[in-house]
């Protein structure tokens, strides 16, 4: 009869155990795994928006954050441009006078709260509104400020009352098919949506190109919005070369905010 032998006893229960952790090392995984629960639980509990905890405060304050991304001046203009369509970062910088770093950064913070999207084509970047109701927004913000702030009504009759912005103006609802409407934003603009049965004559080109427009009918000349003196000063031009000539009171802004007039957009 043969005896195994002591030695190989033990191999044969090492090879039962090779493929398991001693009970050491499974101790040493347990407590990692729980400190990285424990880890997990901590910063989880510590940002108040994972609790029930929440305070009305709290909510309001988060609300401001958004409603003070457009409480400066070059956002709000920013944002009319930007109701015409997408822009390159320079080409706002450029329409605004302001440096491009500058505007990249208004931009930025308008992009934080969700109020622009943004694009990257090769080494530019474009900007637009993220939507129409950002365009309502601008236009119900301004639409309280004209209302109840007197000061702003009263640089808005200033800036639209100098000589070569004065005339006459126009409701859209007036428009009819016998007039001649001209958009004197420039053309990418028009391109990126219009009113209908407009023709694009951007306002630097307009001088010399007033012989295309007829003397026997009444031209009517919009531009981005209320706040935008573009169409009242080419109104005043049309008329110093004894034309007709009538500016819109509202534009584009307002067009996309309101939904009243189709802009072909999108």
């Amino acid at each position: 009869m043969h005896v195994p032998s002591r030695r190989r006893g033990l191999t044969r229960r090492r090879s039962v155990h090779a493929g398991h952790a001693s009970p050491g090392r499974r101790t040493a995984g347990i407590r990692d795994a729980r400190a990285g629960c424990d880890r997990l639980l901590r910063s989880y509990s510590l940002n108040p928006w994972n609790t029930a905890e929440v305070s009305k405060e709290s909510v309001v304050e988060v609300f401001a954050e958004a409603v003070k991304a457009i409480a400066n001046g070059r956002r709000l203009e920013l944002m009319e441009l930007m109701a015409q369509g997408e822009h390159a970062v320079e080409a706002l910088a450029r329409q605004t006078g302001m440096a491009t770093t500058t505007t990249s950064a208004h931009l930025q913070t308008l992009h934080r709260a969700g109020l622009v999207v943004r694009r990257r084509e090769r080494t530019t970047i474009y900007y637009r509104l993220s939507g129409d109701d950002v365009a309502e927004l601008y236009t119900a913000a301004k639409r309280v400020a004209l209302n109840r702030y007197p000061r702003l009504r009263e640089a808005l009759d200033a800036y639209m009352g100098e000589p070569r912005a004065q005339g006459p103006v126009i409701d859209p609802a007036a428009v009819t098919s016998q007039m001649v409407v001209i958009d004197v934003r420039p053309a990418e603009e028009y391109d990126a949506g219009h009113f209908p049965g407009s023709v694009s004559f951007p306002l630097a080109e307009l001088e010399d190109r007033i012989d295309e427009l007829p003397e026997d009918r009444e031209i009517v000349v919009y531009c981005r919005g209320e706040l935008c003196r573009l169409a009242r000063e080419a109104a005043v031009l049309l008329r110093a070369h004894g034309l007709d000539a009538k500016a819109m009171d509202e534009g584009v802004v307002e067009w996309r905010a309101s939904k009243e007039i189709d802009l072909g957009v999108g």
